[in-house]
């Protein structure tokens, strides 16, 4: 591994970022649904996939992460950057539109703050955590009667399919950036895919059985959120990219 850098980088700060590279690789996650690959050429950086947890909104959607460590590493805590994003979404309350991670271990969410105790690892455990199956729930103050509460959910759960599955298996710039993710993500939604599909045909079933219309508009004052829900539409998408990947995969 090449620990080069523009910036200065302690022994101590080499030592414990091989150490916890080291335990994750020893000690993978991949049964939590947490994938991590540390950049080969610079020290200070990695990259993490989060497949949402099963019976969440995030269910079998492809999470990325970017994480940037600082030169002072363990003392100050990594930047993690949201990469499953289209930019109007708020998939999450800790996940910002602009790519922003916030979690109180992170010192950027109130809660428990960071320590040089904190590895690798648990920034991920504790970030799987988020990913819940109430997640508007995250935001302080928000409770289930809470008038955006049913319409974030029907956002998030339309979302993910559309943006966490289908674009991040089929966004040139995402494949190329992930690469080595790639593949597992490809295996995983072949393998779901029926399940994915079963929910879909649900949803426009329901649609159906309520005389609504093809599209609907869905939107929420907290975020600021308006989505242009198609489940019909979206099933076109997902059996092409499911053709496609069918065709391509190893």
């Amino acid at each position: 591994m090449n620990v080069e850098n523009s910036v200065t980088i302690s022994k101590e700060t080499i030592s414990r970022l091989i150490k916890d590279v080291k335990e994750i690789i020893k000690n993978p996650l991949e049964s939590h649904g947490i994938y991590y690959k540390h950049d080969d050429d610079d020290l200070l950086k990695g990259k993490a996939l989060i497949i949402g947890p099963q019976g969440t909104p995030y269910e079998n959607g492809f999470y990325l992460f970017e994480i940037k460590y600082p030169s002072n590493y363990p003392y100050s805590p990594p930047k993690l950057i949201y990469k499953t994003n289209d930019g109007v979404t708020r998939f999450n309350p800790n996940l910002y539109k602009c790519g922003k991670v916030c979690l109180s271990v992170l010192n950027t969410w109130r809660g428990e703050q960071w320590s040089s105790c904190q590895t690798i690892s648990s920034v991920l455990l504790v970030l799987c955590t988020v990913l819940n199956d109430t997640p508007f729930l995250n935001e302080p103050g928000v409770t289930k009667t809470h008038i955006d509460y049913d319409n974030y959910n029907s956002i998030l759960k339309f979302k993910n399919i559309e943006v966490a599955i289908i674009t991040m298996l089929t966004n040139e710039y995402i494949i190329l950036l992930f690469s080595h993710f790639i593949e597992a993500m490809k295996q995983h939604f072949l393998k779901s895919f029926n399940t994915i599909l079963t929910m879909v045909d649900k949803e426009i079933e329901q649609q159906t059985m309520n005389n609504n219309p093809d599209t609907i508009i869905i939107t929420t004052c907290v975020y600021q959120m308006n989505a242009r829900i198609n489940y019909k539409d979206l099933k076109k998408k997902l059996i092409k990219c499911h053709t496609n990947i069918k065709l391509l995969v190893k």
